[in-house]
This record gives C-alpha cells, structure tokens and sequence, in this order.
C-alpha cells in the first residue's frame, strides 16, 4: 500500500475516533493545564532568585538594589537558576510523554470494545515513569543536537552570503524546524515504539517514515497556530489580569492541539505496527510446528490456528 494511502486511512481512522470518543483528547489537555502551572512556578522561581541575588540587604532588615550590570551577581543567580530551569523543562516534556503513552491506552482499550478505565491509565504511567522520564531526556537530547546544529550550520551559511536578517524570518525558522523534527523523529520512533507497545523490534523504513510525516505535519501546523495565535491575543482590549491570563492559557492550549492529533496517530501507527509483530510471530510459530512435532503432522493432525 502506498504512503499516501495509508496516512489517508490512518487520517480517516483518527477522525473517526475522535468524532466518537471525545475523550482522547484528555490526556493532552491534562499535560498541557499542568505544563503551564509548573511552568508558571518556574518564573516565580526564577523572578524570586535573581531579586535575591540583585537586592542587597541592610543590617536593620532592608532591602538595597545592587548594580544593575553587575555581571558576577548575575552569574551567581543564573548558576543557582539553571538546575530549577533544566528539571522544569524535563518535566514539562514528561508531562507530554506521559500523555502520549495515556492515549494509546486509550486507544487500545477503544479498540478492544473496552471502556477506558483511569486506573488502568494511572497503572501504566507508573509502571512506565522511569521510560517516560528517559525517553524525554533521550528525546531533548536529539532536540538539542539537530536543531541547535542546525541554526548554527544556518547562521555560519547565511553570514557568509551577508544574509544574516534571513534567520529570524518565519520561512527560514519553518525549514529549520523541519529538518530538526525530521531527523529527531527519524531516530526516536523506535524507542517510542518500544515505550508504548513494550516491544524491541527493528522498525521498519516504512513505519519511520510515516511516524516522522506525522511528526513534522504537527510541528509544522503548531508553528504556524503559534505565529497566528499571539497577533490574536494582541488585538484583543483585555485590561483584566484574570483575563489575560485565561486568553493565554487558552491560546497555548490551540496552539499546542496538534500535539494531540499526533499523540492518537502514533498511537494508531504503533497499534498497528504491534498487531503486524504479533501475526508474524504466529506465522512463524505455525512454519516450525512441522519440524517440532513431525510425528503429530505425519498422522495428519491439524495445524493449530
């Protein structure tokens, strides 16, 4: 079957599910509300350590601003700030792990004509939290390394050719995360795999394919709700700070809702990819039956199905 057609089927597929079970779409709005509120907490951690660091205080109790451009002190407070930084950023990438891994319990049970359970949802986060957790470092990791490597590529070519205006703008921004989620999907299918299914098999060129089409049409259409979402935000007159603060909490959650798309067709994919690994091995099993019970089949017994 051809590309096109298969994520043709898996498009419909999705649809489909999500027409019927408007639950799918729980798990991504849960990470997305708790990314935000440790997200949140991670300013007021970094606004209370760098007023600690640039506020001298007096004898009597006061507080005595220090120089502005005092780069000691800010060393200082940038070296306490970056471990809360790098656990907030972990945590927030697990939160997003951890609702992918929900919704393909969710389609699995779905597919087996089963309600979707919440113990079974918790069950499996916390057998899994260890894989979640490493499966986020590996996958910041790869982030890091492509698209770190490949604005830096960008801005050497483009400061050769006196060209440097172009690296802000939004096309070059769109190509370069496109081969940075290309390659990073190329190389984290497999461990994906082998987190939701819980299978270590060779994933094939076909399923890597599909899985980093899925995987650069989110980040692309994320990128372009987050460039169109904040003009939005802008032109609304909103002089309420409760206000403002649902209108950004909502934006971030429309900006970031084709991560959920993604989620329930990685977990389509890997259901799928999971079936084909179990037919295989039946297949398998049935070919050497022959040789492992000769006696059996030389008195014409049947081939178990």
């Amino acid at each position: 079957m051809k590309y096109e057609s298969v994520m043709q089927v898996l498009c419909i597929k999705m649809a489909e599910l999500l027409r019927k079970h408007p639950t799918l779409w729980l798990p991504y709005l849960a990470a997305d509300l708790l990314a935000i509120c440790l997200w949140r907490l991670r300013g007021v951690a970094e606004r209370g350590i760098f007023r600690w660091f640039t506020t001298g205080h007096s004898v009597l109790g006061g507080e005595v601003p220090l120089p502005p451009h005092d780069s000691a002190t800010l060393a200082k407070a940038s070296i306490a700030y970056a471990p809360i930084a790098i656990v907030a950023i972990i945590a927030v990438v697990s939160l997003f792990v951890a609702a992918l891994v929900a919704t393909a319990v969710i389609v699995d049970s779905i597919e087996r004509d089963q309600r979707p359970d919440s113990r079974m949802i918790l069950e499996a986060l916390l057998t899994r939290w260890r894989r979640i957790v490493l499966f986020s470092l590996r996958f910041l990791v790869t982030v890091g390394i492509f698209i770190g490597g490949t604005a830096g590529l960008s801005y050497y070519l483009l400061s050769i050719a006196h060209r440097q205006g172009l690296i802000n703008s939004f096309w070059f921004l769109a190509a370069g995360m496109l081969l940075g989620v290309g390659c990073t999907g190329w190389l984290v299918l497999p461990a994906a795999v082998r987190l939701l299914r819980g299978v270590s098999a060779l994933v094939s060129v076909k399923t890597r394919i599909q899985g980093t089409i899925l995987a650069v049409l989110a980040a692309e259409a994320g990128a372009v709700l987050g460039f169109f979402v904040p003009s939005l935000e802008t032109s609304l007159l909103l002089t309420s700070h409760g206000e403002n603060n649902v209108l950004s909490i909502f934006n971030s959650i429309v900006a970031n809702a084709p991560d959920a798309l993604l989620f329930i067709a990685l977990a389509l994919l890997t259901a799928d990819l999971s079936r084909n690994l179990d037919d295989g091995k039946n297949s398998k099993l049935r070919e050497l039956l022959p040789v492992l019970m000769p006696m059996h089949f030389e008195k014409g017994g049947t081939q178990p199905e």
